[in-house]
């Protein structure tokens, strides 16, 4: 096993194997087999905090079902296959392949669309669900067969930032600062077309490398272009911290929108007082919670001391695993072109971040919300559907 690898099972009864793949009769009150399931978080590397929190939502999930009496169903457990997937593309992919040669039932992909854009063809050749956090709006279109995002599309949330940013706050001059990644391009196009739609252009449009500790350039040239707003496509949360205080120190004061990221739990606390007054296009804002989600949050924090980052990490991984969960029970098995077909029909699902519908594309999720951050808290402001 390498050392970058964990797998592990969550309940002991799954770790009964059948003596007939050895070709030796089975043992009468032999547990099932498990149903494999694959996990590719970036546990280290830039973006670990992220696979930290991806990987804490799906341990939770997998936990809870499989203390059930009946497990998944007919008392299969649930059984986690992870492999890192670092802050590389080449090295998710890398991973990607040494989780396949597991026979995984299904997958949960990394949270970066660039790692999800950069697996896609091997993805292409294998007939299982893909379950996707990934927001840029290729990544359900890359012909991958059972991709299914259960987070908000740029789409939607590029929209939202902007019409809030144009309309809410009257800003004219608009300008956009971005990660160079997949997801940053992404967004930042998307807020492009949705300025053009209000007959405007971003008089500024800032892209930062990889691994970028200093802002200072990019922020004073929106500084200097005279934005009224800045919109900011960021994915990960230690960058949105550094961005904020620095932005607050070169004494730009214009209101800020930014993408999920920017509320995630961990950033709005590092980010401080910086934060204040910021704004964020959001798939979740406690106070606002179903039955679902208040439980999440509670066992989240009994089981990890901490407040889980809903949105970007923990719960929409927690609602992938309960979703397949919910389909394999209804199916009665896990086979997976029957799962992929099943989860094509998945209409007004609740799970944490709300309601669940498919549609054609394999989306999952229709809305965001936009809420204003006071002391790493988020207010809501106002929803916004497609």
């Amino acid at each position: 096993m390498t050392p970058s690898r964990k797998k592990f099972l969550v309940s002991s009864a799954a770790a009964t194997v059948s003596t007939a793949a050895f070709g030796f009769p089975a043992v009468v009150g032999a547990a099932p087999p498990p149903i494999r399931l694959g996990s590719i978080p970036c546990l280290t590397g830039a973006n670990a905090l992220l696979g930290q929190q991806e990987h804490e939502g799906i341990l939770l999930a997998v936990e809870e079902i499989n203390r059930r009496p009946d497990k998944v169903y007919g008392g299969r457990a649930f059984e986690i296959v992870e492999e890192d997937a670092t802050n590389d593309n080449q090295a998710a992919v890398s991973a990607l392949n040494k989780l396949l040669g597991e026979n995984v039932d299904a997958v949960i992909c990394p949270v970066l669309s660039t790692q999800v854009q950069a697996m896609a063809p091997v993805m292409k050749s294998h007939d299982i669900p893909w379950m996707t956090g990934g927001t840029a709006v290729k990544n359900t279109q890359l012909g991958v067969p059972g991709m299914y995002r259960l987070r908000a599309s740029d789409g939607i949330t590029a929209a939202a930032m902007t019409n809030f940013a144009v309309k809410e706050k009257h800003a004219k001059k608009v300008a956009i600062l971005h990660a160079s990644d997949a997801f940053g391009t992404g967004g930042a196009d998307q807020i492009v077309q949705d300025l053009q739609k209000l007959g405007l252009q971003p008089v500024a449009n800032e892209q930062y490398p990889k691994d970028a500790k200093d802002f200072t350039a990019e922020i004073l040239r929106v500084k200097q272009s005279g934005a009224e707003a800045l919109l900011m496509y960021v994915q990960n949360p230690s960058d949105t911290a550094i961005i904020l205080q620095q932005i607050r120190s070169l004494g730009l004061t214009i209101p800020i929108v930014g993408s999920p990221s920017l509320a995630n739990q961990t950033a709005m606390e590092t980010a401080g007082k910086n934060a204040n007054g910021a704004f964020a296009a959001v798939d979740f804002i406690a106070g606002f919670n179903s039955n679902v989600a208040t439980h999440f949050l509670t066992a989240f924090y009994q089981r990890f001391h901490h407040l889980p980052d809903v949105g970007t990490g923990s719960g929409w991984v927690y609602d992938a695993v309960n979703m397949l969960a919910t389909v394999y029970k209804k199916q009665g098995s896990s086979d997976p072109k029957q799962t992929i077909a099943s989860l094509k029909q998945i209409r007004g699902w609740e799970g944490v971040l709300g309601r669940f519908s498919c549609d054609g594309e394999g989306n999952m999720v229709h809305s965001v919300s936009i809420g204003e951050i006071s002391n790493a808290k988020l207010r809501l402001v106002t929803q916004v559907s497609a």
